[in-house]
């Protein structure tokens, strides 16, 4: 059982399990360790280390006058997190720059639209945001939230709208658009999940804030398409704790954002950073961020990475799972955006190219596709909405889009002239 002291309050005999502050910068930053001797607590204090979680289970606990009253969870749980009392808030309202709203239900065609509108402007906003923290100001989170108020909305209206839409990001907008569609991701993933509504609301926050530690990189560093040097990876795996100093400054409802910014890059067999932690140490909340932050960052064309379609993307991680993803999650993710999500192209059994336009969760092996090209006569054909579970028609494998001299913006014009919702 862990609880969060400050560092004066630190004595010989407590088991540290983990230390806050700048961690990477203290001698103890990967350990769980007995104190044994007051040399090391005068280490821990000198290196500017203000908090420390005490396990006492394993080590001395602090004495009955001393423990606080309501001791807090802390910010990074090796044990599944508590979940936080909601603080219950004026329903939220639309925002000038958020498109009209539409009633649930709503045709892709039409949520596209919309999703299109609210990323432009939410993109104004994350910049004008970001660039407040660049400049050392704290994150007003009043800001921030209204624009996961307004993605769940969107999600809500149709499940893969925005975060189709989201996908599609130019590399001088991915810093602004990977925010946003983590944050869809995470909405959608905890929806699917079955996570409470006020806990979906602290993961969307979380995915919108998750990287907001690369602020304080140099831009040498953070867009660096070469591989990066020893010391240069050092600098960029700073950046979770980067992140953790500058929400520990915001006016946070729960400390789900502190602890997926912290631990987004663990991974479930121990080989992610900063700490190295192992499965079960990490929360639901991590483990969900860390699958959709890959997924987004698989998908996106950035420094360093060429885009990859949504199906290899999905492959590449699911023979992964239990290594660097949790299984569980994993599960919810593909229920989620599909085994074939929204915009792939797949190639048929009749040697047809087809981009998928819509899931059938009953069957998700046999998504409603429009076949568009034939590979046997290299030339477009008319388009076809198939769906493939009331078809003769099977997926031989998938394709790059790229390759066929098709963009994604293409094809998301093909499938959006369906009636398919």
């Amino acid at each position: 059982m862990l609880r969060r002291i400050g560092s004066e309050q630190l004595q010989v005999g407590m088991f540290v399990a983990r230390l806050g502050g700048p961690w990477i910068n203290h001698p103890f930053w990967r350990a769980k360790f007995l104190v044994s001797h007051e040399d090391q607590i005068r280490q821990i204090q000198s290196a500017g280390v203000r908090e420390v979680w005490i396990d006492i289970l394993k080590g001395r606990n602090l004495p009955a006058a001393v423990v606080p009253e309501a001791p807090p969870v802390p910010p990074v749980p090796p044990v599944p997190p508590v979940r936080p009392v909601p603080v219950m808030e004026p329903a939220p309202q639309p925002q000038a720059w958020e498109p009209a709203a539409a009633q649930p239900g709503a045709s892709l065609e039409a949520e596209l639209g919309r999703a299109r509108e609210l990323l432009q402007s939410g993109k104004a906003v994350l910049g004008s945001m970001f660039a407040d923290i660049r400049m050392g100001r704290a994150l007003e989170v009043g800001r921030a939230l209204p624009l996961v108020d307004a993605a769940s909305r969107s999600l809500s209206r149709h499940g893969q709208a925005l975060l189709a839409l989201a996908r599609l990001k130019a590399r001088d907008d991915y810093n602004y658009l990977h925010a946003f569609a983590v944050c869809a991701l995470m909405i959608a993933v905890g929806r699917t999940l079955a996570l409470p509504d006020d806990e979906v609301r602290e993961l969307g926050l979380a995915g919108l804030v998750h990287d907001i530690g690369k602020l304080t990189l140099p831009e040498s560093v953070q867009h660096k398409a070469a591989a990066r040097t020893p010391e240069e990876e050092e600098s960029y795996r700073r950046h979770s704790s980067a992140g953790y100093r500058i929400l520990n400054e915001a006016r946070l409802v729960s400390n789900i954002p502190l602890d997926v910014c912290v631990h987004h890059h663990e991974r479930v067999d121990g080989r992610g950073y900063p700490f190295g932690l192992v499965g079960r140490e990490l929360s639901i909340h991590a483990r969900i961020a860390a699958i959709c932050d890959a997924y987004d960052a698989l998908t996106s064309d950035r420094p360093g990475h060429q885009q990859w379609s949504p199906a290899r993307a999905m492959e590449y991680m699911a023979v992964r799972v239990d290594t660097l993803f949790d299984r569980r999650v994993f599960k919810a993710f593909t229920r989620t955006v599909g085994i074939y999500p929204l915009g792939t192209v797949l190639r048929l059994r009749s040697n047809r190219l087809a981009v998928v336009c819509g899931q059938n969760e009953a069957d998700p092996l046999r998504p409603l596709v429009m076949a568009f090209y034939s590979v046997s006569q290299s030339r477009p054909v008319p388009t076809e909405l198939v769906d493939l579970r009331h078809s003769e028609e099977t997926v031989v494998a998938f394709e790059n889009a790229a390759e066929w001299g098709y963009t994604d913006e293409q094809l998301m014009a093909m499938y959006t002239t369906t009636k398919a919702s």
